[in-house]
């Protein structure tokens, strides 16, 4: 009995600490705490720029330019694969992006489906993937955003028009 009521504390408290997440610094300098699981064999980082937004181009050919905008946040999100040790081939690439302009004052909300139209959010994915690589508007899915002046917390569940590796991202960027 003593020992099953060892192993369920143990088990309560490694699951408290997941729900912290796991904190690291980005190449600005600014502490991310990652809550969701990043994808086997790659590394996940996030940012927020401040003063920053995004020119999408035309709505045929989505190309997300990186624009200084003074009354918007950008947040950015990247999935890198490692290449394999032993990769011999110049295409054993895969890389999936998120990209999110937000208004800069404070603001908590949640955006569903057909209201992240509201947002810019634009996944990106990067391989040998003829067909399935480029950018694209999501337009399904959840986002939960709680930003002040000192951070911004983005959970966001989406389903892109292409296959994707990262479906479900939590984090929060100093």
């Amino acid at each position: 009995m003593k020992k099953m009521l060892a192993i369920a504390t143990l088990a309560v408290l490694a699951s408290c600490n997941t729900s912290k997440g796991v904190a690291s610094t980005n190449w600005l300098g600014k502490t991310v705490t990652m809550k969701s699981t990043c994808p086997e064999n790659g590394t996940c980082t996030a940012t927020r720029d401040i003063g920053k937004g995004l020119s999408l181009g035309q709505p045929d050919e989505l190309y997300p330019q990186i624009v200084d905008n003074e009354k918007t946040v950008l947040i950015q999100y990247e999935y890198n694969r490692k290449k394999a040790e032993n990769a011999t081939y110049a295409d054993d690439f895969h890389k999936e992006e998120l990209f999110l302009e937000i208004p800069a004052e404070a603001f908590k909300k949640e955006y569903k489906n057909e209201a992240l139209q509201q947002v810019k959010l634009v996944f990106g994915r990067h391989c040998y993937c003829k067909g399935s690589a480029g950018y694209f508007k999501i337009t399904e899915g959840t986002l939960k955003i709680d930003h002040s002046e000192k951070q911004t917390k983005v959970k966001l569940t989406f389903k892109a028009p292409v296959q994707q590796l990262i479906e479900t991202v939590e984090f929060t960027v100093d």
